[in-house]
């Protein structure tokens, strides 16, 4: 465990999240539920207390294909989660490179990768280095949501080169951490576990040393009384953007050592994701999209690891703050199933189908295809609440 992750944060927040990933959509929702998140049929209560008890781990792995931190290194990390909007207006390529950001949104990597090989060839004919390195980074980000690791791995590695060699970049420098944390889970996913949990633990180290310095700073500047939300009221992304990518790699590490490590390391991914909270709270304040987004996607990886009193933990955080959040109105049913499922794995289904139903009704002013999803696991959830309930009394 790495020592002294709190002194940074000297004020306790209530447990609350940040998030650099949406809720999931209609097409992951399906995604989830054809790589068996929900897989219940079969199972009766000895053994699915067993499983958890155990911390057994799946035999689903969990793929990369929704990244956690897919963000262009030149974009603030405000900029990535949507708080403040993207400017690009003095660049000239710069409705082509919104254009791509369209299409990877809405999964057309192909689309976004024509375009930015279109881009990337008017910037070589300019001759100027740093637009070349940003939109190889495009690229990168391109082919690591699209899934692609081999490739995503090989552009990373040619932006951090360039960083270095032509940009004098060092390796303490946010763009060299945003893009090394992408390198490590990229290793992970090819199984390479040793040297992701390398990258991830020098990430975080070094993200450490800068925010010790970056804190120190403000006190020494601005008074060590100070509150943090006064500070980022003030100060805005300047303040933010060290503390915001510190949180974000404790983040991706908490999720590599639930997705890929023994259970004897739930305990410490636990408490990162409690730090990555307060950093939430210090942030983005006691209600945001981006905490129940964060809660919500560990929340998924601990369900498909079958770590399901931790998800529950952590999804129980959100589920009466997200009906208070407007912009959250469309990812409530899917909020729901997931908690469902950790209510029914730890010993409460009749409050897990509670949910489910709830979902249900939930969904019905959302699209066809999250309505579907919706009624299909409620039924599911029926189903086996019915067996087993017949092999009771039986």
């Amino acid at each position: 465990m790495l020592a002294g992750i709190s002194r940074c944060f000297l004020r306790v927040a209530p447990l609350i999240q940040h998030q650099p990933t949406t809720l999931a959509t209609a097409s992951q929702l399906e995604q989830i539920h054809r790589r068996g998140f929900y897989r219940r049929s079969g199972r009766n209560n000895e053994q699915d207390e067993e499983r958890n008890s155990k911390g057994s781990k799946s035999d689903i792995k969990f793929k990369a294909g929704a990244p956690l931190i897919a963000l262009s290194w030149f974009v603030t990390l405000k900029d990535f989660l949507g708080i403040e909007k993207v400017q690009l207006d003095k660049d000239p390529i710069k409705d082509k490179i919104k254009q791509s950001w369209l299409d990877r949104k809405f999964g057309k990597f192909d689309s976004a990768l024509q375009t930015l090989d279109e881009v990337l060839e008017e910037v070589k004919e300019r001759g100027e280095e740093l637009p070349i390195t940003r939109v190889l980074d495009e690229i990168a980000n391109t082919h690591y949501q699209k899934g692609d690791l081999a490739k995503a791995e090989e552009y990373f590695k040619v932006v951090i080169d360039r960083l270095m060699r032509l940009h004098s970049f060092r390796d303490s420098s946010k763009e060299f951490i945003g893009i090394s944390l992408k390198l490590a889970e990229i290793f992970a996913a090819q199984g390479n576990l040793e040297h992701a949990e390398t990258g991830f633990r020098h990430c975080l180290r070094k993200q450490m040393q800068v925010l010790d310095e970056h804190m120190k700073k403000y006190s020494i500047s601005h008074g060590a009384m100070v509150e943090d939300r006064h500070r980022v009221e003030a100060f805005g992304p300047e303040y933010t953007d060290p503390i915001a990518l510190f949180g974000m790699a404790l983040e991706a590490y908490a999720h590599f050592l639930v997705t890929y490590r023994d259970e004897d390391r739930l305990k410490e991914a636990e408490e990162y994701m409690d730090e990555v909270m307060k950093i939430a709270y210090q942030i983005y304040g006691g209600v945001s999209q981006h905490t129940i987004t964060l809660i919500n996607n560990f929340g998924a990886v601990c369900i498909v690891q079958n770590r399901f009193e931790l998800a529950r933990k952590y999804l129980e955080i959100g589920i009466d703050r997200i009906l208070h959040i407007n912009e959250a109105a469309g990812l409530i049913p899917g909020y729901y199933c997931n908690y469902a499922e950790a209510l029914w794995h730890t010993g409460n289904r009749e409050k897990a189908l509670e949910y489910a139903k709830q979902a249900v009704q939930l969904s019905k002013s959302l699209d066809g295809r999250t309505q579907k999803y919706c009624v299909d696991f409620q039924k599911s959830l029926q189903k086996d609440f019915n067996k087993g309930k017949g092999w009771w009394f039986w």
